[in-house]
């Protein structure tokens, strides 16, 4: 990175790092500020989501999934004495989680609606794979993200963080879905 380098193209440049797994949370900036910007523009994309493809309750689900893997995050670190490391640690997921989502949007838009009875046309099917690709990704770079925060093995990060995904969706289900 050289000086000339907008504070956003220095941002952008360290979370596509922290996506190939080759930094940490421990090098995003310490900022509450920044947090709440990229909570906001997380709700942002999950609004802007809901709108291009449909969807119901975006806000709500955004706020419920925001808030349980804040939480988590913030128990994780807190069960290991590492509270301190929590607002840099938080951003990354945040931010990371925003750079997956901005993957998953196209494939899902190029997807179009799922057939409930019907086949997968093969294009359809190659989105869900690559959807599925995403999502394994997204899972890893999480895990990488928990390690990092709570000087863990990797095999403990990728169990929280499957943990965690499995706690989102399950509350996410119970909440949105089950009802409807």
């Amino acid at each position: 990175m050289n000086d000339y380098e907008s504070p956003l193209a220095r941002l952008a440049i360290l979370v596509r790092d922290i996506c190939q797994l080759r930094r940490g949370p421990e090098d995003m900036p310490y900022s509450r500020r920044l947090l709440v910007v990229l909570i906001g523009a997380s709700t942002g994309l999950d609004l802007l989501t809901e709108r291009v493809l449909g969807g119901h309750d975006a806000l709500a689900r955004s706020l419920v999934s925001t808030t349980l893997v804040l939480a988590l995050c913030w128990i994780a670190l807190a069960v290991r004495q590492l509270g301190n490391r929590y607002v840099q640690t938080a951003s990354a997921l945040v931010a990371c989680g925003i750079v997956f989502s901005l993957l998953v949007l196209p494939l899902a838009a190029l997807a179009g609606p799922m057939p409930g009875d019907a086949q997968l046309t093969p294009l359809q099917t190659l989105l869900v794979w690559a959807t599925f690709a995403v999502f394994v990704w997204s899972v890893l770079v999480d895990a990488h993200i928990i390690r990092r925060a709570l000087d863990a093995p990797f095999g403990l990060g990728v169990a929280l963080a499957l943990a965690w995904t499995i706690a989102d969706w399950a509350l996410g289900h119970a909440l949105f879905d089950a009802a409807g």
